[in-house]
């Protein structure tokens, strides 16, 4: 984990490999010594991994999933730290939280030293504040209008998303629906796959 915790984003629709990227990312990075908690709307996803909740969100190490409930991001507040935080589609969850999350996860994710994924299916769906703290943007095939965010980029990083998302599109075409590139927004945290 990089000393300065940092905030990537995952959007593509279904189907175009953000599970896998993440996967692939916990992979190489989650041993015996550390750790990665995925939030998941769904039991269904990620039923290889073992669930956890309340105070064990604090102590176990490994990959664990917890599943969003009411209160789930509460606990994970309270008792997480010290490990890559996985929102496996936050749509679904990111947008009804509070302010007071909204700012332990973006701005507090350094003292509690958490790097954090969170994936969604357009850049749309992406809660304004989050291109503030983001670090780097892995673009899949998406389908959504991104200028309605362009406002919350800076110019040279929505022209460089733009472009991604041209090149993507072409590649999907000519048969790679898994092409992605990373568009990196903070250039001190570039993200290594």
């Amino acid at each position: 984990m990089a000393r300065y915790p940092v905030c990537s984003i995952l959007v593509g629709i279904n189907g175009t490999g953000k599970t896998s990227f993440v996967k692939n990312i916990l992979e190489h990075t989650v041993n015996e010594k550390n750790r990665a908690l995925i939030v998941t709307p769904d039991p269904a996803e990620w039923r290889q991994v073992e669930e956890v909740s309340g105070r064990n969100i604090a102590t176990f190490n490994g990959i664990r999933k917890i599943i969003y409930h009411s209160g789930a991001m509460e606990e994970i507040q309270n008792y997480y730290s010290n490990g890559m935080l996985i929102f496996d589609d936050a749509r679904v969850y990111i947008h009804a939280q509070s302010d007071d999350f909204m700012q332990w996860l973006q701005i507090r994710r350094r003292q509690v030293g958490v790097d954090f994924f969170c994936c969604f299916h357009g850049l749309t769906q992406v809660p304004p504040v989050f291109f503030t703290f983001a670090s780097n943007i892995v673009l899949f095939y998406t389908k959504d209008n991104i200028k309605r965010r362009a406002e919350y980029v800076d110019e040279a990083d929505f022209q460089a998303i733009q472009d991604a998302k041209a090149r993507i599109a072409k590649k999907v075409e000519s048969g790679n629906p898994y092409y992605y590139e990373i568009i990196t927004l903070d250039k001190r945290f570039s993200l290594k796959t």
